[in-house]
């Protein structure tokens, strides 16, 4: 018996070595597997609009369910900045999704949040932007326009800082409105913000490296701070 049982696995092999040299597209009745060449895609990061018509396109639709930053837009209108500003050239544009605006965990505001981080004159987390002086909404929007074009092209794991548009001395802990870019050094090549030594508010930013026609574009889904 063990000796027929060797002679068939002897035919059994020779069946498959012939099968497999005669160039036969099956192997014991299955389909041999095609010859498949893998050939890597980069997507394109420009989006062949300027930051303000970006900003409205996913502020305002046309899609409805697609308007992740409409906050920061009410926020802008609120402010009363100026849409040129989002037209310049040479900036670097940090954008708010709604979740760095207000953010809910089991129906309260979370302290990460724009809202919830800065609390009304009554103590409590705001719910909208006229909870807030126009001043103090408009210089922090101003803080998120960094003067140059910062990247994965042109950082490095080494913090890069950036001066912003908001006003020199008007923050007590940032007199000179700096903004702070580094690429973190792992395999997911993170972009972070703000991510220096004793900083408090250090950023993994959403969505990095959108290329609008006058400069990248960074989505934060956190509230981003100067604190040392």
């Amino acid at each position: 018996m063990k000796k027929l049982t060797t002679l068939f696995t002897i035919l059994l092999l020779a069946g498959m070595v012939i099968s497999m040299s005669s160039g036969c597209n099956k192997l014991l009745g299955l389909e041999k597997q095609k010859d498949w060449h893998f050939k890597p895609v980069t997507l394109d990061p420009h989006i062949h609009m300027d930051a303000w018509s970006y900003l409205k396109l996913r502020a305002l639709g046309p899609d409805k369910n697609d308007s992740i930053l409409n906050l920061f837009y009410e926020g802008i209108k609120y402010a009363g900045i100026d849409s040129a500003l989002y037209k310049a050239q040479n900036h670097t544009y940090v954008f708010l999704h709604n979740d760095a605006i207000l953010r809910l965990s089991s129906n309260k505001v979370t302290a990460d949040c724009y809202f919830g981080m800065h609390l009304t004159s009554a103590g409590l987390p705001g719910q909208t932007w006229t909870d807030y002086p126009k001043d103090s909404v408009r210089n922090w929007l101003l803080y998120l326009i960094a003067d140059g074009e910062h990247t994965f092209e042109t950082l490095k794991p080494s913090n890069t800082e950036a001066k912003t548009q908001l006003p020199a001395n008007v923050a007590t802990n940032n007199a000179e409105g700096l903004l702070d870019f580094r690429i973190d050094n792992t395999a997911n090549y993170k972009l972070m913000l703000n991510d220096f030594t004793g900083s408090a508010h250090v950023i993994t930013v959403r969505t990095a490296g959108i290329l609008a026609d006058n400069g990248p574009i960074h989505v934060v889904d956190r509230v981003v701070d100067y604190n040392r």
